[in-house]
């Protein structure tokens, strides 16, 4: 099971969400394991509901399933620590690649698809 916690941009409380898996779309959603939107990256912020939420981060091992724009897939991991902010994921202070075109900060790599999949649903 995979926990995130979603940071927002008020003095609003923190939101956990938990779930199997989660995966960010090439149209800026964050979609539990039923399809569900969770939330909608814009504008440098994630929509969770009403809330604007600055970033989310997992502090439980995730492993990263990426998918390239031309269809490549590879598989990194595990993270004890990954933060999702500003269209990129970032572990530990570094950057491991962009969900975002719009992304402004240096980024190694561009994906098309990022799922978030726990030890037990990795394979």
């Amino acid at each position: 099971m995979i926990t995130l916690t979603f940071s927002p941009l008020s003095a609003d409380s923190q939101v956990l969400v938990r779930a199997v898996f989660f995966r960010i779309c090439a149209d800026y959603t964050l979609r539990g394991p039923d399809n569900t939107v969770v939330a909608t990256y814009t504008a440098h912020t994630w929509l969770l509901g009403a809330r604007n939420c600055r970033e989310f981060h997992c502090n439980n091992a995730v492993y990263l399933r990426v998918t390239g724009a031309d269809g490549s897939r590879e598989r990194l991991g595990p993270y004890e620590f990954l933060r999702a902010a500003e269209g990129a994921l970032f572990t530990q202070g570094q950057c491991l690649g962009s969900y975002s075109p719009k992304y402004t900060g240096v980024a190694l790599r561009c994906w098309h698809e990022v799922a978030l999949l726990s030890s037990a649903s990795a394979p």
